[in-house]
């Protein structure tokens, strides 16, 4: 006997079930749906609304036990159930949304072409679905589209769920196709748009569903941010597991491991591909199988790197063999978009170890427009490499710049210093091996152009500044304001949750302001400069009487360039890793030092240590190149960047300037100064000299402005830094390591970021910060150094005087005085600075940067 069941009820627990999955909660769905289809089947009710919802509950329960499971073949057993129901119950607008949910699954499942087919035929019969079926069909479709790379067929699809929801009044689906078509943008290459499009779709809500975050994390990842990108990741695993998706948290897994590849973590990038690789293996499915597989063999590749010389030529011959059979086995297969990127991993393997390498070295591969970055990239790598195998030197050096020009142009791209910078670091690879070809050369001129062509490609382009929009300003007073919270009750023991509270909410202040400024584009065409050569540089040395040393690390050694008015040498120096420690232990005893309660004993024992570093580092780095009794402009990245170079006992009294590239010292070009410039004093609070030293540096030039107490606002230094032609600054500087463009300078309203530093008219060409950690920077993957200092010289600055360790204020003061008081009788910035070092006792660990003024 029949049981009547109340439609709307039925309709209601049948959504409740799918909200279930739409969640990411599949086991409660299952349980849901479980429950329902039992009741509908013992109530035997004939009509026609309760057979439709009995059809939508096996369609959902094959969906939820699928990701629960993986057993795609239960599930089309049950999607066979539900249209042998559909033709029972004449329920024909279902159908469409049978062959749907038979798409989503094969698709899931990585049978892209039999999904394909089945979504073809939903949108054949769509029209008499209900809306919310036809959005999801059309959404689905749009996402096989763009796994296959037909993105305008994807747009379509996306924009046309859009208006179906739109015409319904869903605004939750229409957010979902806005979303993908972000995505859309991301696979063709213009991440600002994808970012801006992501953060509109998702504006508002704040539980954001964990796919979107691993999308999110993907255009991250693509623009270099591979920490950023973490970040989201590790929210969006949690959430994948505390729901039981395993399919979508071994995705995560993979994105994670590209993640690490990108932070030069090889083992952990590798456990993260293996562990995903399992879990796919488990869940028969094949092609993200095969994406794993490919992905841990790129960190096996990368781990060849870190082994010794003599084992390095047989595990490249292992990975290239493993990487031409996942070709082989995807060609065969049909995965013609895995089976590229192994076989230029295997090309790359087996030229990078020699010998007999046949096909990978006769033919070069071909490269489509279409193609993401680092493939472009890396086929210019193969290219190249094979050229060099055919004894090809020119093209496998055309082949590199080619390249590099090619990371200019997408670097142009972005509006984002942020962005700018993080992206270098896809150039790597291409920039290593441009030092090897020059290596091979013996020529000293070709290996300087190589580090040119390599190093801060991002400063060659036109600058770009911050948004100011209203949004953007009300998040940084927010931010100013709740930092500035912070510091009230740093030291209180009772005030740690308060603390804590604040400072979490200071750091997702920054995380939007910073997601705001990513959506920004760059310029359309690329209108940087090329990079410098040896011999204008060496003619610029010689013409303002200085050595120009230009320092890179190649073969994990630090390397010199000389290029001044003699021949250019190329000189081998010292172990990376020696030097970079004894510069970490220099700026730690400068750091000691700068305590001013240390104890004599103490004191003595921290200068002595220190006054050994620094001459282990003279005779380490200087002593080789023959640069005595010269003023020197010195080029370098990474640790040298944070060397007090002033303190070198060679360099006592003499000027040193560094530079991020040969390029950008020669932009800088020759410069005249105002027959009276306007300069800008400025004193921050909490500071117990930084008013004195502002007022005595104010008193030592003629019609100089003074800015203190109130006067000092983040505004009134922003504006000084975009128009005077000297700005001093003593005030509190913080170098942020993890977000270097909240680094700050702190005034009487708060701190003002590096961030929101803008050129303006005309860019004040020098500046003097005498706060601690004033000169520091994040060196990223890419070698680009990011911090204060860097953005005032990308901004226009010419001369930045900052120090790179901490200093007390009273060594500070005085030998910012002495150098102001040279500057102001005429002196150059850099030799200003070393005559006030070199009459100060006390070890001072100010830098000038960028050039001279």
């Amino acid at each position: 006997m029949a049981t009547t069941l109340d439609p709307d009820a039925l309709r209601a627990e049948v959504e409740a079930a799918r909200q279930e999955s739409q969640q990411g909660r599949p086991a409660r769905a299952v349980t849901r749906y479980r429950r329902l289809r039992t009741r509908i089947e013992r109530s035997a009710d004939p009509r026609a609304e309760v057979g439709l919802q009995r059809v939508r509950v096996v369609l959902g329960l094959a969906a939820a036990e699928y990701e629960l499971t993986g057993d795609l073949d239960a599930a089309m057993s049950l999607l066979d159930e539900a249209e042998a129901i559909t033709g029972e119950v004449g329920a024909e607008s279902m159908r469409a949304s049978v062959r749907g949910q038979r798409g989503l699954l094969l698709l899931r499942s990585g049978r892209g072409a039999d999904a394909l087919r089945s979504l073809d035929r939903a949108v054949e019969v769509m029209a008499v679905a209900d809306s919310s079926d036809q959005f999801s069909i059309l959404l689905n479709r749009g996402v096989l589209h763009l796994d296959g790379g037909a993105l305008d067929a994807a747009s379509a699809d996306f924009t046309e769920a859009i208006a179906i929801a739109l015409r319904s009044g869903d605004q939750l689906y229409a957010s979902k196709a806005r979303h993908n078509l972000g995505y859309v943008d991301f696979l063709a290459g213009r991440i600002p748009r994808a970012l801006a499009a992501m953060e509109e779709a998702g504006r508002g809500d704040e539980n954001e569903h964990p796919v979107l975050l691993l999308d999110r994390a993907r255009v991250l990842r693509e623009a270099g941010l591979a920490h950023d990108a973490e970040q989201l990741l590790a929210r969006a695993a949690t959430e994948f597991r505390a729901a039981g998706l395993p399919q979508d948290l071994a995705e995560t897994d993979l994105v994670r491991a590209e993640c690490a590849l990108v932070e030069g973590e090889p083992d952990r990038a590798r456990q993260l591909a293996r562990s995903a690789e399992r879990i796919f293996v488990r869940r028969r499915n094949l092609q993200w199988q095969r994406k794993a597989q490919l992905l841990v063999l790129q960190c096996e590749r990368l781990a060849v790197e870190q082994r010794p010389e003599r084992s390095r030529r047989a595990a490249l011959l292992q990975v290239g063999t493993r990487a031409r059979r996942l070709a082989e086995d995807c060609r065969a297969e049909k995965r013609v978009d895995l089976a590229r990127p192994a076989e230029l991993l295997a090309r790359e393997c087996a030229l990078r170890a020699g010998g007999d390498v046949g096909e990978a070295g006769r033919l070069a591969p071909a490269m489509r427009a279409s193609d993401p970055l680092p493939s472009r990239l890396l086929t210019r790598e193969v290219r190249a490499l094979a050229a060099l195998h055919r004894g090809d030197r020119v093209r496998a050096a055309g082949e590199v710049r080619r390249g590099l020009a090619e990371l200019g142009s997408y670097q142009n791209g972005f509006g984002s210093l942020d962005l700018r910078t993080a992206s270098a670091v896809h150039g790597l690879p291409l920039a290593r091996l441009g030092l090897e070809l020059a290596e091979r050369s013996g020529s000293a001129a070709e290996f300087f152009a190589a580090v040119e062509r390599g190093r801060a490609i991002s400063i060659r382009l036109a600058s770009v500044g911050p948004p100011r929009d209203e949004r953007t300003a009300d998040l940084l007073a927010a931010l100013r304001q709740t930092e500035e919270e912070a510091r009230g009750l740093e030291g209180d023991p009772a005030a740690g949750e308060a603390l804590a509270r604040l400072r979490g909410r200071a750091g997702a202040l920054q995380r939007d302001i910073r997601a705001r400024a990513w959506e920004l584009e760059g310029a359309a065409e690329v209108s940087g400069q090329d990079s410098a050569r040896v011999a204008e540089t060496r003619a610029a040395a010689r013409a303002t009487g200085t050595a120009f040393v230009t320092y890179v690390v190649h073969r994990g050694r630090w390397t010199a360039v000389t290029a001044s008015a003699r021949r250019p040498a190329l000189v081998d120096l010292a172990d990376a890793g020696r030097v970079d420690e004894l510069v970490q232990r220099v700026r730690a005893d400068l750091d000691a030092l700068a305590m001013p309660l240390l104890p004599p004993p103490l004191k003595d024992s921290v200068r002595r240590s220190l006054d050994a570093g620094l001459g282990r580092l003279d005779d380490l780095l200087l002593a080789p190149v023959g640069v005595d009794g010269q003023a020197l402009v010195v080029s370098c990245s990474a640790a040298l960047v944070l060397l007090p170079w002033s303190l070198l006992p060679s360099r006592r009294g003499l000027p040193v300037v560094v530079t991020p590239s040969a390029t950008a010292w020669l932009r800088a070009g020759d410069h005249v100064r105002r027959t009276r410039p306007r300069v800008v004093s400025v004193a921050g609070p909490g500071l117990h000299r930084a008013e004195d030293e502002a007022r005595r540096v104010h008193a030592l030039w003629p019609g100089a402005e003074l800015l203190t107490g109130g006067d000092a606002t983040t505004e009134s230094l922003r504006l000084a830094l975009a128009g005077a032609d000297v700005v001093h600054v003593a005030a509190h500087g913080t170098h942020q390591q993890e977000s270097p463009l909240f680094s700050s300078l702190r005034v009487s309203d708060g701190p003002l970021y590096a961030y929101e530093l803008d050129a303006g008219d005309q860019p004040a060409p020098c500046v003097v910060l005498s706060a601690c950690e004033a000169g520091l920077a994040t060196v990223r993957p890419g070698d680009e150094g990011l911090g204060l200092t860097s953005v005032l010289l990308h901004l226009g600055s010419r001369s930045v005087l900052a120090g790179v360790a901490r200093v007390r204020d009273d060594v500070a003061a005085r030998v910012m005085q002495h150098a102001h008081a040279s500057m102001a009788a005429g002196t150059s910035s850099p030799q200003a600075l070393a005559g006030a070092l070199a009459a100060e006792e006390e070890p001072a660990p100010f830098v000038a940067f960028g050039a001279g003024w």
